[in-house]
């Protein structure tokens, strides 16, 4: 948690500045110089110091400063960012010389710690921190680490409060009590530590305790551990957290590691989520330098939102801690998963696999088989950073059902939904999949491959291919967190259509093969954003099918006979009209698909039309037109010579999701109407009744 590594730099400050005070104290000895020296040096950093008395000092044996309440401020402001009741730090002096760092006594009491990263990400005590210290060059990271040997800690009611004010999360560690004895990396010492943590987004509240005795060394690379043990109950997000860790005993030193072993457990349980988790690590086996845990077991019983997972995971562990780097040779995972969207019996998953990660190297490792349902899974993965992750993978499946993984599609929000990609910001990453056979929304792919690569805010899935319905897609797509902005490039080929509409869309009216080619980009920040900024070209090529629920050359037939006839029928799953070829271009241009040239033939009817589909604001403005061809005999035997040339204009407006369709009897008139009106005879109300005949013709 970020906040445990501020209270460290809130700590680490604190002792260096007693440091600071007891250095000039070896050079002026006077408690009052030294005060106003501290104060001077704040001043100028434009911060407040308020020292109350006399530091008083003691040089030799024991080099000592102790301080009475203290309060700095933030730069530019009396807002406090340390404030004390009291301060006593004494080292011995001689030790020092050696590198060596002998604390008599280290006791705070009454420390207030206010932390702020500000909206710029600068935290308020960065003009503290020496610019040099935070570059370590390779000579200073060679350098050896001084022993450290502690008689006694005393801190009481510390307080330490971070706050982001970028995000609004609050952190703050209040009631802080930590006791030790000795430490001198001999003889281990009793630690007792307790705590109140509380914060917002998420909203906590939470008390912790450790007990036990501890041994370290770091100079000689020996730590124990005897009778440990750490406590945490309280509240996470509105949800009930109790935290369990058991560990007996623990010794790690350059010759051997060794111990009992260790137990740990979290249960968090509330209204939307519940999770009981038990780890359990074998006893240590190695060294310091290569610790080896023989197994380590999780055992896992959590749900979430109508799902849940239940199982466990076990493993070897082996780590190089001179690196440091860890090694899971063997991983090992039997998962069952439930909930919506899933299999009732639940989703079995076996996982094996490895990895390994070198953390001074930033570096990591891993391969990885998984089977789950009928599918067999297959990954690979390297990174050569970790952050910014720079990695490479391979990803390989015989077969892969999305829908039955994913939970089941919510209602859409009436708002508008925002797109960011600058979470493409950063990573590198190459890699490439490969799937047998894929389901994703009802659509069925075959052969599916492509390769995949983000760097610099660009991702791009090119070249990508798979078998459709009997043809082939192929393309490219990239997503550029660089202006938000979308491009899509698909071709698409002999693609049987009956199928792909049955499995897409649910529906089944028209049959034969197409080609569908795309050229299209976008840019915005929302959905409806980029619906507006669609650019780009589309065609689309229908060829040997036919529309099923009407026979179209009949329906214009029937008009003839307006008086006591049926009406034409737009869904009768007994008629089809067929045809030789279908065939559009579209010019996209704000979110408008454009089209001029249409193009349909089938036996006794020609197909035209143009008009504009608003993509942008979900609206239709098209024209078809229709045309009888000059013939003696329609589908099914119908005599249709006297309805030759003429052209029937069919509007489609309105919504997209549900356009009016309707003749348009202006055009119809003008162009072909005294012909029209002779041919079907003079009864009244013809007019009326050849509208309702057309009407139902084009009804859906």
């Amino acid at each position: 948690m970020k906040a445990v590594k501020y209270i460290a730099y809130g700590a680490g400050g604190l002792v260096a500045l007693l440091l600071v005070a007891l250095a000039a104290a070896a050079l002026v000895i006077d408690g009052g110089f030294v005060k106003t020296r501290l104060e001077r040096a704040m001043k100028e950093k434009n911060r407040t110091l308020t020292i109350e008395g006399e530091p008083g000092l003691r040089l030799f044996p024991v080099a000592g400063i102790t301080l009475g309440k203290l309060v700095l401020t933030e730069p530019a402001s009396d807002k406090v960012f340390v404030a004390l009741d009291s301060a006593e730090l004494a080292v011995r002096a001689l030790p020092l010389l050696s590198r060596e760092a002998e604390v008599e006594v280290f006791k705070v009491s009454g420390l207030k710690v206010n932390i702020v990263r500000g909206a710029d990400g600068r935290l308020n005590f960065a003009d503290l921190a020496g610019a040099g210290e935070r570059e370590a060059g390779p000579e200073r990271g060679a350098r050896r680490i001084p022993a450290v040997r502690i008689a006694e800690i005393a801190i009481e009611r510390a307080r330490i409060a971070y706050r982001d004010a970028a995000s609004g999360r609050e952190v703050t560690v209040d009631d802080l009590n930590l006791k030790t004895g000795r430490l001198d990396g001999a003889v281990a010492g009793q630690v007792a530590f307790s705590a109140r943590i509380t914060g917002r987004k998420p909203d906590l509240d939470i008390r912790t305790q450790a007990a036990g005795a501890v041994r370290f060394d770091l100079a000689r690379q020996e730590i124990g551990i005897d009778a440990f043990s750490f406590q945490a109950k309280g509240q996470a997000d509105r949800d009930a957290l109790a935290v369990d860790v058991a560990a007996p005993k623990l010794e790690i030193s350059p010759a051997r590691a060794g111990g009992s072993a260790i137990a740990a457990s979290i249960r968090l349980s509330g209204p939307k989520r519940r999770l009981d988790a038990k780890l359990r690590m074998a006893a240590a086996e190695g060294n310091a330098k290569a610790l080896s845990i023989p197994s380590l077991t999780l055992d896992l019983d959590a749900s979430a939102e109508g799902r849940s997972v239940k199982g466990n995971v076990s493993t070897p562990l082996q780590a190089n801690l001179s690196g440091p780097a860890i090694e899971l040779p063997r991983i090992a995972a039997n998962l069952t998963l439930a909930g919506q969207g899933l299999p009732q019996k639940g989703l079995a998953l076996a996982v094996n696999g490895a990895l390994k990660a070198d953390f001074g190297k930033r570096s990591a490792a891993g391969e990885f088989a998984a089977r789950f349902e009928d599918s067999n899974l297959r990954a690979k993965f390297a990174a050569t950073r970790l952050a910014p992750l720079a990695a490479t993978f391979d990803v390989s499946a015989d077969r892969l059902n999305l829908d039955r993984l994913m939970p089941p599609k919510k209602a859409e929000a009436k708002g508008d939904d925002r797109i960011d990609l600058s979470g493409l910001k950063g990573p590198q990453v190459n890699g490439k999949v490969a799937i047998g056979a894929l389901t994703a929304q009802r659509l069925k792919l075959s052969d599916l491959k492509a390769d995949i690569k983000l760097a610099g805010g660009k991702l791009e899935v090119a070249p990508h291919s798979a078998n459709l319905y009997g043809g082939t897609l192929a393309g490219s797509l990239a997503a550029d967190a660089n202006g938000n902005r979308i491009a899509l490039k698909e071709t698409i080929q002999g693609v049987q259509i009956g199928p792909l509409l049955r499995d897409a869309a649910e529906q089944d009216r028209v049959e034969g093969r197409g080609n569908v080619t795309l050229d299209i980009t976008t840019a915005g920040a929302s959905v409806a954003a980029m619906k507006k900024a669609l650019g780009g070209t589309a065609r689309a090529e229908l060829r040997d099918g036919a529309v099923k629920g009407i026979n179209l050359a009949e329906a214009i037939q029937d008009v003839r006979s307006v008086l006591g006839s049926k009406s034409a029928t737009a869904n009768d799953p007994a008629k089809r009209t067929d045809f030789s070829e279908i065939t559009a271009s579209f010019a996209i241009r704000n979110g408008v698909a454009h089209n001029e040239d249409l193009q349909g033939k089938a036996p006794l009817v020609r197909l035209t039309g143009g008009g504009d589909v608003d993509i942008g604001n979900s609206t239709v403005n098209y024209t078809a037109r229709a045309s009888v061809v000059a013939t003696s005999k329609g589908q099914g035997g119908r005599d249709l010579s006297n309805l030759a040339g003429v052209t029937v204009p069919v509007r489609i407006t309105g919504a997209l999701e549900k356009p009016a369709i309707a003749v348009d009897f202006t055009e119809l008139a003008s162009k072909s109407g005294v012909d029209l009106v002779k041919a079907l005879g003079r009864e009244r109300g013809v007019t009326e009744k050849i509208g309702d005949k057309l009407r139902g013709l084009f009804r859906r």
